[in-house]
């Protein structure tokens, strides 16, 4: 696990997408779609914008990627419907202004049963990558140390799903989707932003939360924790 600390979030946002952006570049240099994973709130919509605008300029620089294509996976989502402000998805893709053409949305349905949701879910990253790994993942972690939707004491490390239900979030709304620990884990980069002093007590006991479970289970080195807080010792 690697650690990134710098008082400016911006300037963590903007280093946060430039390895993104290369990722997908790297993607597209081998001619192949770009699939990465998106987290909410505040800080992903702001990795959202930053993300917009640098894929922007690299396509305006390099003309075989005009016909490219990058796939957005979200890594939960409220199971609510489009147009209720607590989705994260619908946010998010606000933040795309530039590069739509060049973008395919996976969004988690918005009505029946969230069970049917969670496995329609996963069985559309099994169709569009099966076990191929995202090329990166973004996520931010709470107060009390969860990442998406997968909160302390509640994640199941032996899930092979690749999207599961979450029926009894900790936090507003209750039922929710989200990628499970398994399926992140594969991922070639995860960038994790713990920001804000109220993460503190949350990222020195980092180790013993579900970002230790998602190290013991991804590829040495392949973890990164961007924070505007000291680094634990």
């Amino acid at each position: 696990m690697k650690y990134i600390s710098d008082p400016s979030n911006d300037r963590l946002v903007t280093l946060c997408a430039e390895e993104v952006v290369n990722a997908i570049s790297q993607s597209w240099i081998n001619l192949d779609a770009a699939h990465i994973v998106l987290t909410g709130g505040r800080t992903g919509f702001a990795i959202a914008k930053e993300i917009d605008l640098q894929l922007f300029r690299l396509i305006r620089q390099n003309s075989s990627f005009e016909g490219s294509m990058l796939h957005i996976w979200f890594s939960d989502e409220r199971f609510v419907a489009y147009a209720n402000p607590d989705r994260n998805d619908t946010t998010l893709i606000n933040g795309f202004a530039l590069c739509k053409s060049n973008i395919v949305f996976h969004r988690v349905a918005e009505t029946g049963e969230v069970e049917a949701a969670s496995a329609r879910y996963a069985g559309e990253v099994q169709l569009e990558l099966g076990d191929l790994p995202f090329d990166a993942v973004t996520l931010s972690m709470g107060e009390d140390g969860h990442i998406a939707s997968l909160f302390p004491g509640l994640i199941d490390i032996s899930e092979h799903r690749a999207a599961i239900a979450v029926h009894n979030s900790p936090k507003a709304p209750l039922v929710r989707v989200s990628l499970s620990l398994s399926r992140i884990a594969k991922s070639k980069s995860i960038y994790i932003f713990v920001l804000g002093e109220s993460k503190a007590a949350a990222l020195q006991n980092i180790n013993q939360g579900p970002v230790g479970l998602l190290e013991k289970s991804s590829r040495d080195g392949q973890l990164t924790i961007l924070t505007d807080l000291s680094i634990p010792a």
